[in-house]
């Protein structure tokens, strides 16, 4: 990939939240070059390598259902794309809803697969106040 495209970088967040919302682990692994780096807090060591990023959207799909998301792209520049992301979920556990507000930074690699994810997010419950 010579450089990233906006309609690479929305057709990998399309898939991203198809994937999330459908619970299919193996769809978001998919969009991840065999030794990714999945930073899921900045401040946290990174998820590594396909299959264990795979194994944390296998864990997700337990434990959440009724998932909503939409997407704004900031930027996308050489490899690199930056989008805020935003979504919705219910804790199957609880039956609490949440509300994430998330900023990706997602770097791509020469065959267009994410080899580095760091995302920051925010995260309230929802209420019916």
């Amino acid at each position: 990939m010579k450089a990233l495209t906006l309609q690479h970088f929305e057709a990998w967040l399309e898939t991203y939240g198809r994937a999330s919302a459908e619970n299919d682990a193996q769809m978001s692994a998919n969009l991840f070059a065999p030794h990714a780096r999945y930073f899921e807090n900045p401040f946290d060591e990174p998820i590594t390598g396909r299959d264990a990023i795979f194994e944390y959207w296998n864990q997700g799909a337990q434990t959440l259902t009724n998932k909503t998301a939409a997407f704004e792209i900031l930027a996308a520049q050489n490899n690199c794309g930056i989008a805020r992301w935003q979504s919705q979920f219910t804790v199957i556990a609880t039956d609490k809803r949440f509300a994430l507000d998330c900023l990706f930074v997602v770097e791509f690699d020469d065959d267009g697969l994410c080899q580095t994810f760091r995302e920051w997010w925010h995260i309230r419950e929802i209420t019916n106040s």
